[in-house]
């Protein structure tokens, strides 16, 4: 017998600031309305090849904005294999015909964490959206095949906003599993810091940013399909000496601001 899921979610609106495309419309709709979202950023994903192929990327999207219309908000990216000069033609094609609301960044891009190498990248960026768009990073950098990815958070997000002070990031994932105890740090020293939620394996973390920084730079995130959006759900619920007020923030406040919906 099937158990109903009893999580006081109710009396909270939510904005998922991460999930990811499905293909089984039906069990995505299911999934906003049994966690009551009215809002979502859909973001391309590594394990669709999406970054190796944002045409289809693209295309794939369309379904989800023609049925969920303005609750959609979808994420673009810098295509690496490219020249800045060609990611120009990319961008406006992105800022114009797909309205992207913001821009992921993944390490399997294959980018070169150097200001030097980015730069013209994000000159691209500003030319196109502006300091405002929203850049959310991923931040698990895990061995992958023989290629060492830096784990602590001042050897791979923290170079972001270090380098790039005017935009606005988001630190994907709650920091990541291997350096998610430093996250309130890094919010303390980058004002342009912002924090997703998912699969971050410890309230603790997002607890003391909001202790020590406040409960504005917080975003809940599912990662749906590839996490359970109770799980995330359960962890923003669970937080110890958090007020109501802040998990309202965190589930729909904070994202309304800044993705400016």
């Amino acid at each position: 017998m099937k158990q109903k899921l009893d999580l006081d979610i109710e009396k909270y609106k939510i904005i998922d600031s991460h999930c990811h495309l499905t293909s089984n419309f039906e069990d995505f709709q299911k999934n906003l309305e049994i966690f009551n979202i009215e809002n979502f950023c859909l973001m391309p994903t590594i394990i669709e090849n999406d970054f190796n192929n944002l045409s289809n990327y693209f295309k794939k999207v369309k379904s989800i904005v023609a049925k969920f219309k303005n609750a959609c908000n979808i994420f673009g990216a810098v295509d690496f294999s490219k020249s800045p000069e060609e990611n120009l033609e990319l961008m406006l094609n992105q800022r114009d015909k797909e309205k992207i609301k913001g821009i992921k960044f993944h390490y399997e891009q294959n980018f070169i964490l150097e200001k030097k190498y980015l730069r013209p990248y994000f000159q691209v960026i500003e030319d196109i959206f502006g300091y405002d768009i929203p850049i959310y990073i991923h931040t698990d950098w895990p061995l992958v095949g023989e290629r060492l990815k830096p784990t602590k958070l001042k050897d791979s997000f923290s170079k972001f906003p270090d380098y790039f002070p005017d935009f606005k990031f988001i630190m994907g994932h709650g920091g990541g599993s291997g350096a998610y105890v430093s996250i309130w740090k890094v919010c303390k020293k980058y004002s342009n810091v912002y924090v997703e939620s998912s699969m971050c394996p410890t309230t603790q973390s997002l607890e003391e940013v909001i202790w020590r920084i406040g409960d504005d730079r917080v975003l809940f995130g599912s990662n749906f399909p590839y996490c359970g959006t109770s799980i995330e759900v359960v962890k923003i619920l669970s937080m110890y000496q958090v007020s109501d007020e802040d998990r309202k923030n965190i589930f729909y406040n904070n994202a309304k601001e800044l993705f400016e919906l």
